[in-house]
């Protein structure tokens, strides 16, 4: 069970020493929740050692990795394991100490968790910002003419628009290149002026690149062309930095590296993922547009089995792709109701438990949901005790199914769906969006806690 701690740096060499020293962790890194290692071999025992530590939630071993769910203090854990053992956290580590070797798969989940983590919080706070904007707006439609409302009205959009400056920032530290290089391709694929040439080239006009026609595409707020880049960029600047001689190094790695990585990402490298990206946001919207009640069924019902084995960040680049391309995503409106859902289960798991302790752990777990952070609910409370999760996916699917009925959609990006971002599904354009979604949020808040009470489970014994 989870309780709180300030002692970051004994947590951190505790875990060390149950996973076996330094000498067996090959990566670490971290998400919004978890603590995620790579280890060489895994102690029989370390997975009951660790969840039975103060402040760890539990231990969750998938996509090649030891997870130790911590909560919201994992980034604190992290630094202490990181600054107070001397272990490597980037990617080409794991290659370099010959960890166990991850799936392809397995891989480009890692890499997401490990990029996306760090600034998920500001996408958050961008995104509540929209989403009162729209609030104001309602209540007071004038206020869109004025200066005050331009000046937010940017600001909410800031984070998105620079959001390959972001990647670059976390994607150079996972892959153990120059922050600075990549920052600096990253800012080019962002410039105003090949946002104007892209668009002239939209209007019919060719223009080439060494006799190459180059396309259309743009780069404010993309994902995967960024990611490319500095994955790309790591192997070019270690090859410089290999054969170049030392007293030029300084000055011909970053110049090269840029006038390699940033023409071969616009020419080759952005088209290619962004078409991948847009072809699999179009599969799922083939699917919501079709069969919106099975789409709303399948992620209200099973995203918190996604989240359980930390591979939810594998959905970031099929979201803003759908927002780049049409404005909104329906997919992130069934995923609130899933996150409302177990929320509901953790709230009524506090309701019906007779355990003072326990009956704590489930009210917090459940105000900490609220917020879009789930962890602590399904693995200190609702998993733990089994049937209130099973409630909350049942009640998550019937309140998403609902919602689908609406046509509900977020038109702003939500960094951690919730029930604060249930305002991002409002629009003008959809009036009956935001209704959808808060019948499908009350269904699923409500159903959950009905059916944790009908249902009932073995109530925790005290200590």
């Amino acid at each position: 069970m989870s309780t709180k701690v300030r002692d970051y740096n004994k947590l951190a060499k505790d875990i060390v020493v149950a996973v076996g020293g330094p000498g067996n962790i090959v990566k670490a890194t971290h998400c919004a929740t978890r603590l995620r290692l790579v280890l060489k071999e895994t102690p029989a025992d370390a997975k009951e050692k660790i969840s039975a530590m103060p402040a760890v939630i539990t231990v969750v071993e998938n996509s090649g990795q030891f997870q130790v769910v911590i909560g919201t203090h994992v980034v604190d854990v992290h630094k202490a394991l990181v600054e107070n053992l001397g272990l490597d956290t980037t990617e080409n580590a794991a290659e370099e100490e010959g960890g166990q070797k991850q799936s392809v798969l397995n891989r480009i989940i890692a890499t997401m968790s490990a990029v996306f983590a760090p600034f998920v919080y500001i996408l958050a706070a961008a995104g509540i910002l929209q989403g009162c904007l729209i609030l104001i707006n309602l209540a007071w439609p004038a206020f869109a003419a004025t200066g005050t409302y331009a000046v937010l009205s940017f600001m909410s959009w800031t984070p998105f628009t620079f959001l390959p400056i972001f990647i670059a920032v976390t994607a150079s530290k996972h892959f153990n290149c120059n922050t600075f290089i990549a920052v600096l391709c990253c800012c080019a694929l962002v410039n105003p002026d090949w946002s104007a040439m892209a668009a002239r080239i939209a209007g019919g006009e060719e223009i080439r690149f060494l006799g190459i026609a180059l396309s259309q595409t743009t780069y404010t707020s993309s994902v995967i062309p960024p990611l490319l880049l500095v994955w790309g960029l790591s192997y070019v600047e270690k090859f410089f930095d290999k054969h170049l001689p030392d007293i030029i190094k300084p000055l011909l790695t970053p110049l090269l590296s840029y006038i390699i990585m940033v023409p071969v990402t616009i020419l080759v490298l952005g088209p290619i993922s962004t078409a991948a990206a847009e072809g699999i946001a179009n599969g799922y919207n083939f699917l919501a547009a079709h069969a919106p009640a099975v789409a709303g069924a399948l992620i209200g019902g099973l995203w918190q089995i996604v989240v359980i084995f930390g591979v939810h960040w594998g959905v970031t680049p099929m979201n803003m792709a759908n927002f780049a391309m049409y404005g909104h995503d329906s997919f992130q409106a069934f995923q609130t109701i899933a996150v409302v859902a177990q929320v509901g289960a953790a709230f009524g798991v506090f309701f019906k438990s007779k355990n003072k302790e326990f009956k704590g752990t489930a009210l917090s777990a459940g105000v900490t949901g609220v917020f879009g952070i789930t962890e602590p609910a399904i693995y200190g409370v609702t998993l733990r005790l089994k049937k209130p999760f099973i409630c909350g996916c049942a009640a998550g699917a019937v309140g998403a199914v609902v919602t689908s009925l609406f046509g509900s959609a977020y038109y702003a990006y939500a960094g951690l769906p919730s029930l604060l971002t249930t305002v991002n599904a409002i629009s003008a354009e959809a009036p009956m969006s935001f209704l959808g979604e808060i019948l499908g949020c009350g269904i699923a808040l409500v159903g959950a806690f009905l059916l944790v009470q009908a249902v009932g489970f073995e109530d925790p014994k005290d200590n």
